[in-house]
């Protein structure tokens, strides 16, 4: 019996350890939930307001108290150890995580998911939108299921129609709308992109496709609250002619193959002619990096490297109605980004591309890798009662030993955690010249900077500031320093002081 009961333990061994490696490997390649973050965009009559959206296991999840903030005001919370007791002006609202039910004072109301908590935030499933938020509020209400926008108030949204058409050498994309628009042209990450000005759009379809050698899709995109088309090119070095037509309610969009080159005879001594009705110049064919402006091709161009804080299960602050720092400065830095690509002088490097926790010196590596010429961090916190206000800091290095009169010694490198104060100056004159245009945004408070032991600048090998966005506390609202215009404007001064740098203005 002794040999049977041994060969019975190894078998039994062999099944455990081969169960045990099933299993590992089902917990490696199968998570318990899947998550991707999104925009969810909030329009309102004289505002519009962008929320982050999180995708849980193929439910899209908007966070409770924002939402119930931008609809109304909440007055009151409780958090127990799984419910959570909101007081929403006189009604009460109760919900438990895990559970698809909210209670509303004494009716119960069933959602299409469960409550759930992400990241220290209580998350409803949209369908909170059409269930809930009509009992709460009187509001005239506008939202197609499935979609990432709303209208709210009286907010009338147009709408277009499509049509694709072959012309000479490409197509023509005709695009019908039912309200005047206006448009502004970029290119970025292979794609053209058609700003359609500030009016609400809720397209018929999101995205069209075309099995074309020069389209390959239009998709409507508005994650940022700025309705816009984004068309992508079947092919590299096409030519691309947008026109407005009919008093704004039409955009023609030729796409086309440039013309191949002909040589040309010597002109003629004297004056060049001038030709009436010359073609629109077209907008330069895409790069293939996101962060590369259009531009025509020349000289490398200086690099920023923008550093957005916090991020993945480090959220940073939070206000009191549910925005988390992270988000925030995710928020002002593609703003940034998009304001500093526009003046065509400066490639962008991110330093968190999404929402990840990167650690300071990957941060600062991404940057010193690419060779940046600029290294800006931006943060949010507590900076006192008014709101916004902006706050500049440079980097304040510690108390080095000096090295005696005399004794010949020399450092033959520069530790990275030193490299900083190689450009305190420079770093210094930026903090000067960022804080006198924050100065001049309205009703900004931009305190005069000043220098800190930040430890995100210290190893930044180039001239470098923290900037800091407040107040972002949970006593107060964050609809200030969300607000679209304030962080436009924001953008908007970064990129006048960092245009000046390249022409020399500064």
């Amino acid at each position: 019996m002794l040999p049977l009961t041994n060969s019975l333990r190894f078998a039994w061994r062999k099944v455990l350890l081969s169960l045990t490696l099933l299993f590992g490997l089902a917990l490696f390649f199968w998570p318990p939930r899947t998550l991707r973050s999104d925009n969810f965009v909030f329009y309102f009559p004289n505002s519009r307001h962008v929320i982050p959206l999180e995708i849980i296991e193929s439910t899209k999840y908007l966070p409770l108290l924002q939402v119930l903030n931008l609809v109304g005001k909440v007055n009151g919370l409780q958090e127990k150890r799984n419910t959570l007791e909101v007081g929403f002006g006189n009604t009460q609202i109760e919900l438990r995580e895990g559970d698809p039910t909210i209670r509303i004072a004494k009716e119960t109301i069933s959602l299409s998911a469960p409550i759930l908590v992400s990241n220290g935030k209580w998350m409803v499933p949209t369908d909170f939108l059409t269930n809930v938020v009509p009992k709460l509020t009187n509001q005239v209400m506008e939202y197609q299921e499935g979609t990432n926008r709303i209208f709210l108030g009286d907010v009338k949204p147009g709408s277009f129609s499509l049509r694709y058409g072959q012309v000479s050498n490409g197509v023509r994309l005709t695009f019908q709308f039912t309200d005047k628009v206006t448009i502004r042209t970029a290119s970025a990450n292979g794609k053209w992109i058609l700003y359609l000005g500030d009016h609400p759009i809720e397209p018929l379809e999101q995205s069209y496709h075309f099995q074309s050698p020069y389209i390959a899709d239009v998709t409507f995109e508005d994650q940022d609250g700025q309705p816009k088309l984004v068309i992508t090119p079947s092919a590299a070095g096409l030519n691309f002619y947008p026109e407005l037509a009919e008093g704004g309610k039409v955009l023609l969009a030729d796409v086309l193959k440039p013309p191949s080159p002909v040589p040309q005879p010597l002109p003629p001594s004297g004056p060049a002619p001038t030709t009436a009705g010359a073609p629109a110049t077209p907008v330069p064919s895409p790069g293939a990096a996101e962060e590369t402006p259009a531009t025509q091709p020349g000289p490398p161009l200086p690099v920023v490297a923008l550093d957005a804080g916090h991020g993945g299960g480090d959220a940073g602050g939070r206000s009191r109605d549910g925005v988390t720092e992270k988000d925030l400065v995710a928020q002002l830095v593609a703003r940034v980004r998009l304001a500093l690509l526009e003046t065509g002088k400066y490639r962008i490097v991110l330093s968190r591309p999404g929402d990840v926790d990167a650690t300071f010196e990957q941060r600062t590596e991404a940057a010193n890798v690419a060779g940046a010429a600029y290294f800006l961090s931006f943060h949010a916190g507590d900076l006192g009662g008014s709101s916004p206000r902006i706050a500049v800091y440079t980097y304040q290095p510690p108390q080095l030993p000096r090295l005696a009169a005399g004794s010949g010694t020399r450092l033959s490198f520069v530790p990275w955690n030193h490299v900083q104060e190689a450009h305190l100056d420079q770093s210094r004159q930026l903090a000067q010249t960022l804080q006198q245009q924050f100065a001049q945004i309205a009703g900004v408070t931009a305190d005069t900077p000043t220098a800190a032991p930040v430890h995100i600048l210290r190893s930044a090998n180039a001239p470098a500031v923290a900037i800091e966005i407040g107040s972002l506390t949970p006593d107060s609202d964050a609809s200030p320093l969300t607000d679209p215009p304030f962080q436009q404007q924001l953008a908007a001064a970064v990129a006048k002081v960092f245009a000046a740098l390249q022409g020399g203005g500064a």
